[in-house]
């Protein structure tokens, strides 16, 4: 393998993305989850039937 300037750029710029995705994967597995569940909520009218 050649080693040029633009081998240099282009692999350390290959290796700074790799390490962004795996960081990412590794924050968002550990983070707690931002979007929980929202609280339920009172029902405004009964859904019954009236007979």
């Amino acid at each position: 393998m050649f080693i040029t300037p633009q081998t240099i750029k282009a692999e350390t710029a290959y290796r700074q993305e790799r390490t962004k995705r795996e960081f990412r994967k590794l924050s968002l597995r550990h983070r707690p989850e931002q979007a929980a569940k929202p609280a339920p909520r009172h029902a405004r009218r009964s859904f019954t039937k009236a007979a």
